[in-house]
């Protein structure tokens, strides 16, 4: 394996010499859990033009000392054309760190999946620290000039943590018997479901329009989340996958205080301040935004979606009921006031909510997708976004 350790403060000291990644290239293949992973990250830095970005929730965590943090990056360049002292110029002046804080691990083949450590003089809580600053420094418009790197993918962590996250990764899986399409003439019903399940004393009303991709959990999951409600968490389309892989983030908007802020009523959570809508580009429709055929047979594709996650929490996750934040005056949801619509839920001090924890506060059970042709500020139940 040709594998080389350099320390970038010793290249700095030596500014003459340039980095080439043919010096640190390895000969070992990715692993069929990580190629797929890193395809599934192109997809999404193709579609949100910016990278997935994943973080270890235990740099959060003052009390876990960590001895090996570090930055792992994907660079959309074939790993033979890469230029590798120019990326380091920029990333290091973009995340504001130096050729001193970090040192070179390797370059994997393929794409060039560069693994760089955090230097190994500094402390434990100076690492935590110094990535922390970073993952907090990461605006909409960082990930958007990071993008410009050809950055699909920014890992910020432990060694052991990155592979923890590999292994939930390839056990997160569809479970296409409970994918349901709701509305008249496929799954549907009027007022609250009586069906005879223990869903926590709180209703669950039919989310006509929108179509659910079920996630399995687990076996048993009705009996092992009995007395769990459905709620809802909108979601900006950028956020869609990342969320998936790597956790929940809790709410930066604190109205009715801290935690994960949810609804049951999946009409407040798809509005356009909580669920993205994001125009369906020609070349990326495809199977997942077909809407039925034309008046040819030709497949049809929508032109908006958005998406939103169902969830389920314990009532006794539930820290708080309250009304909605956005300054509505009029009806939003006929099947839930308005004074009762936003729900605070725990997360027991933790930055990000792991849904691949079965033990988590709250599990995301399925992702909702709505694709339409007209932009869905038209539909019927969206005339309270400009009330």
């Amino acid at each position: 394996m040709k594998i080389q350790q350099h320390s970038l403060s010793i290249i700095k000291a030596h500014a003459e010499i340039n980095l080439s990644a043919d010096e640190y290239l390895s000969d070992q293949p990715l692993s069929s859990e990580e190629k797929k992973y890193y395809d599934e990250c192109k997809q999404y830095y193709y579609m949100t033009k910016r990278p997935l970005i994943s973080v270890s929730d235990e740099i959060f965590d003052h009390n876990v000392a960590i001895e090996s943090l570090i930055l792992k990056f994907g660079i959309d360049e074939d790993c033979h054309q890469f230029k590798l002292q120019n990326f380091l110029n920029n990333i290091c002046s973009m995340l504001n760190i130096t050729m001193h804080d970090i040192s070179i691990k390797n370059i994997q083949n393929g794409s060039a999946i560069l693994e760089t450590e955090i230097f190994g003089k500094l402390e434990s809580k100076d690492k935590a620290l110094k990535i922390r600053v970073m993952y907090e420094s990461l605006t909409d418009k960082m990930q958007e000039e990071i993008a410009k790197l050809n950055v699909f993918f920014l890992y910020m962590g432990s060694i052991e943590a990155f592979a923890k996250q590999q292994n939930y990764r390839s056990e997160i899986k569809l479970n296409p018997q409970f994918n349901r399409t709701y509305g008249p003439g496929h799954t549907y019903w009027t007022g609250e479901l009586k069906d005879g399940r223990d869903r926590g004393g709180k209703p669950y009303y039919c989310p006509v329009g929108w179509q659910r991709n079920s996630l399995y959990i687990i076996d048993n999951l009705r009996a092992r989340y009995k007395g769990w409600c459905i709620c809802y968490h909108g979601t900006k389309f950028s956020f869609g996958l990342a969320i998936l892989l790597s956790g929940l983030k809790p709410a930066d908007n604190t109205a009715h205080g801290e935690g994960i802020y949810a609804s049951p009523s999946i009409i407040y959570a798809c509005h356009p301040r909580y669920a993205e809508v994001k125009d369906i580009e020609p070349k990326h429709q495809n199977e997942y935004f077909k809407i039925g055929k034309d008046q040819y047979g030709n497949d049809k594709y929508g032109k908006y979606v958005q998406f939103v996650l169902e969830c389920r929490v314990h009532p006794s996750n539930i820290k708080k009921i309250g009304r909605e934040t956005l300054g509505v005056r009029t009806t939003i949801d006929s099947n839930v006031s308005n004074e009762e619509i936003e729900w605070v839920i725990k997360t027991n001090a933790k930055k990000i909510v792991d849904f691949n924890d079965v033990d988590a506060e709250m599990i995301c059970t399925g992702i909702m997708i709505r694709v339409t042709e007209q932009h869905p500020q038209s539909l019927p139940d969206s005339k309270w976004w400009s009330g």
